[in-house]
């Protein structure tokens, strides 16, 4: 069903705009990997230095630990204005990085970078959660993730043309141009899409009181775990693959290239899944699709452990890019079903499900990534492991359904 808002934006406008929500969070991140080398080279790090993967994880950390602040002020002051200032504080600490003059300095403009970035993941949600539900619900977010791959597969190539044209710190502050512009297309053409008289006082007690309808909730709780571990797996691959081109396959120079490749077939395979969900649901797909994924993790960590942590690399990489590619279809559709029961809740359950699903994947990916250097076979265990365990947090959700109609009641605000 949707919701009739008389919004100013199309469906197609929309989705774009989602899309480009979406992609702010990828360029933050892809379009500084190419400068990986320079940095440790500007800051007289050892070429195998894994500290510079550090900027992936302090990001990723300061989204996470504020996610939980975006979505209650959403819910009291209105989609709009906590966007704009997400977007504002974005910029700022990619020009702030851009300065850095050391390696702690860089850390802390990533955090700052990563609270802003959090304000457009957790308004992405609940925007479209205002707009739509059930199945249409997840065709949008599907259609957004598709056209969000585009960026993924041009910002390695974009970060490496900026690097070859100035140096590492204009790959990092030049993500602030497209921040403006997101900030200029929210003002001149996004709509509010909360209402005033849907909005929520800002107290304690009722935030806490809207945390608890979420963990409290089977079919939310279970989609938002299951993020929580695909997301701990992806952020390894994104804070350690630029460093096994180049210690395991010696091909550092070609990484923006396949990064690319890879983007682009996972964008295709989001673009299908959008066109196909209405048909056969998002749960239905979720189920059929995990398991998938999970026979090429398992191929992919039989082959790396046969090789003794170094398989050929078209083998290795084609199946990576099959794990990731199922990935991106089910990852939107999760997080649909996770929004479905929230209701009125939609601001604070996206932060509160993005604190869970980011904050605690982040944590994971911590100690993930300590095992990674000059071996895939780590990275490819982590795939096997965290995707069981996101199967089971799936498992778990629909278990919670089990009589329900497919959209399941929602939580309204007391």
């Amino acid at each position: 069903m949707t919701n009739s808002r008389g919004l100013r934006m199309g469906q197609n406008e929309l989705v774009v705009f989602l899309a480009t929500i979406s992609a702010t969070t990828a360029l933050g991140i892809d379009m500084i990997l190419p400068a990986f080398g320079a940095v440790r080279e500007a800051f007289g790090l050892p070429e195998d230095s894994t500290s510079v993967a550090l900027t992936v994880t302090t990001y990723f950390l300061g989204m996470s630990v504020s996610q939980i602040l975006y979505g209650p002020l959403a819910d009291r002051f209105g989609r709009k204005p906590v966007l704009l200032f997400g977007i504002g504080l974005y910029g700022s600490a990619a020009i702030f990085c851009g300065l850095a003059t050391n390696l702690t300095m860089l850390l802390v403009g990533r955090t700052l970078w990563g609270l802003g970035a959090a304000g457009p993941r957790v308004l992405l949600m609940a925007i479209a959660r205002d707009v739509y539900d059930g199945d249409r619900l997840a065709k949008v977010l599907s259609m957004a993730a598709a056209l969000f791959m585009i960026v993924p597969a041009i910002a390695p190539l974009l970060g490496q043309g900026v690097l070859s044209l100035t140096n590492w710190r204009g790959a990092f502050a030049a993500p602030a141009i497209p921040a403006l512009m997101l900030g200029l297309w929210t003002v001149l053409r996004l709509d509010e899409t909360l209402p005033p008289e849907q909005r929520r006082p800002l107290t304690l007690g009722r935030t806490r009181d809207a945390f608890k309808a979420v963990v409290t909730n089977r079919t939310a709780l279970g989609y938002a775990l299951s993020q929580m571990f695909d997301f701990a797996s992806f952020a390894s691959f994104l804070a350690t693959t630029e460093l096994l081109f180049d210690r395991v396959y010696d091909r550092e120079e070609q990484f923006a290239l396949y990064f690319s490749g890879m983007s682009l077939v996972m964008g295709v395979t989001a673009f299908v899944g959008s066109r196909v969900v209405s048909r056969f649901g998002a749960q239905r797909m979720i189920l059929a699709l995990f398991p998938i994924n999970l026979l090429s993790v398992l191929v992919l960590l039989i082959i790396s452990i046969a090789a003794s942590g170094s398989p050929a690399f078209l083998l290795w990489f084609g199946l990576l890019t099959l794990s990731n590619a199922t990935r991106v279809l089910i990852n939107p559709l999760a997080g649909s079903e996770s929004m479905q029961p929230m209701g009125e809740l939609a601001g604070t359950a996206a932060s509160v499900m993005g604190t869970i699903g980011m904050g605690g994947g982040a944590i994971l990916a911590s100690f993930t990534d300590r095992f990674i250097s000059d071996s895939v076979t780590p990275l490819s265990a982590a795939y096997l492991f965290y995707g069981i365990a996101g199967f089971c947090a799936v498992l778990y959700a629909v278990s919670g359904r089990r009589g329900r109609t497919n959209t399941a009641d929602p939580v309204t605000a007391g």
